[in-house]
């Protein structure tokens, strides 16, 4: 689905008028864990079939909700590839006591909890919130029209202001790899 942003700038250059909007741009569209804003708490299994199941608190208070080891397994190979460029798709998925370990054909590779919830927590605003990703020759603008904010990523991080995000994945880059890896 593409969406129009709502950022035109218009220039005036030696009398003509030159448009530098950017035009229509992908809007990430993923599947919600939960329709509202949360905070991720844990990760874990549940019973014999090792279902994945996140705990979070919303405005209302403290939930679960159970997920699909598809969905699961879609969620993390978003985050491998932000973080590493081949990583490889995941053969398999493991929830230790102190983080995720995922396995690939490049390798295992390793995630602590409070980056896995905290990317959780990303991921579920990416599919709540309306972002706009326009890509061009330095990597992507995400168009946040709830905040009116534009956001530069490419492959080094995302310009985005809140200094939370500078050690870690921000919802901008999720956006960006959700459109980058959408079937046309």
């Amino acid at each position: 689905m593409t969406s129009p942003l709502i950022a035109p700038a218009v220039q005036k250059s030696s009398g003509a008028s030159v448009n530098h909007s950017l035009e229509t741009a992908l809007t990430a569209e993923i599947q919600a864990l939960v329709p509202t804003h949360i905070r991720v708490e844990r990760i874990q299994t549940v019973g014999v079939g090792q279902i994945p199941q996140i705990i979070y608190k919303t405005p209302k208070g403290r939930c679960a909700t159970l997920l699909s080891k598809a969905h699961f397994s879609k969620i993390w190979q978003c985050w491998l590839d932000i973080r590493l460029l081949k990583s490889g798709k995941i053969k398999a998925w493991e929830i230790k006591a102190s983080g995720l370990q995922f396995t690939t054909n490049q390798g295992k590779f390793w995630l602590s909890f409070p980056e896995a919830t905290a990317f959780l927590s990303r991921y579920n605003r990416v599919a709540i919130e309306p972002l706009s990703v326009k890509f061009n020759d330095q990597g992507a603008v995400v168009w946040n029209p709830i905040h009116q904010t534009l956001s530069q990523v490419n492959k080094t991080g995302c310009s985005c202001a809140d200094s939370r995000y500078r050690n870690t994945i921000c919802k901008h880059q999720i956006a960006v790899q959700v459109c980058r890896i959408k079937p046309v």
